[in-house]
């Protein structure tokens, strides 16, 4: 009778931190909004005009987003690519905190 209430007791804590954990992991999901980029959808009348682009980011660069834009969207909308800046992320370079994101969500 010992073992079995220990087992039970055992198994309520366990389920127990799994719903604190995962209480957790809902207000952090919740509380993490990332910026989604704007693509916004141009009208045929408009005139078309370059992208602003920030200091340091080569013709090259803009030519490639510009052409991953336009292989993404469908046949029936054209995009228009407005802003071109570098991606600003603290201390970290944007490559190293995308794989601390990427190793480090909840299951």
């Amino acid at each position: 009778m010992t073992v079995l209430i220990g087992f039970c007791v055992v198994f309520a804590a366990l389920l127990l931190l799994t719903v604190i954990f995962w209480a957790f992991g809902a207000v952090a999901r919740g509380k993490e909004k990332e910026p989604t980029p704007q693509i916004v959808p141009t009208p045929t009348h408009a005139p078309k005009a370059a992208p602003v682009v920030e200091d340091g980011i080569s013709d090259e660069v803009v030519a490639v987003i510009a052409a991953a834009v336009a292989a993404m969207s469908d046949g029936g909308k054209q995009y228009t690519v407005r802003r071109i800046a570098s991606a600003r992320t603290g201390v970290r370079p944007a490559w190293a905190a995308a794989g601390i994101a990427e190793n480090t969500q909840p299951f």
